[in-house]
């Protein structure tokens, strides 16, 4: 009789043992996936056959393109951080056609450096036909705060072109 609870007394604390190990180890590994998530790299997505700064063609073109920025709007977003989206839109003032485009937003601190950025394509994303000259097409980027900044923090986001496709 006293054997007996002795045996259940250990098979007890060796089931609450492995039921202790086995919720520390699906913590942990909840950890390292929420971690993962927050730091993933943005997808490298860009596009092909573009010319980029420094490029003749870029260069000899750029100042034909407007970007009228209509309105930045902050939202809370996913993981409880805020971003924010700004609302543009590219005027093509220049004589050839575009077929692709390709636009940074950059999050700016009070020091002007880039805390985030986030690459938005116009076309042929947004606009699957070209665009022509004299034409115009809306677009919007949204830029996601990193951890820890507050909006009190942030400067300012900015819109810049990254690369034109003929």
């Amino acid at each position: 009789m006293f054997e007996n609870k002795v045996e259940t007394t250990k098979e007890q604390k060796q089931s609450r043992a492995i039921l202790w190990f086995g919720s520390v180890a699906v913590l942990l590994i909840a950890a390292v996936v929420v971690l993962l998530a927050r730091y993933r790299p943005q997808p490298a997505f860009a596009l092909d056959n573009a010319e980029r700064p420094g490029a003749a063609a870029f260069e000899a073109y750029k100042d034909k393109l407007e970007i009228e920025i209509i309105d930045k709007i902050t939202h809370p977003n996913m993981v409880g951080m805020f971003q924010v989206e700004v609302k543009a839109r590219l005027h093509n003032r220049g004589d050839r056609t575009l077929t692709g485009v390709e636009i940074a937003g950059k999050m700016l601190d009070m020091d002007d450096k880039s805390l985030s950025e986030r690459l938005s394509f116009p076309i042929p994303r947004v606009r699957e036909e070209p665009l022509k000259p004299g034409e115009s097409v809306a677009f919007s980027v949204k830029v996601d705060a990193p951890a820890k900044v507050s909006e009190g923090e942030v400067k300012d986001v900015i819109v810049e072109l990254r690369a034109l496709r003929f």
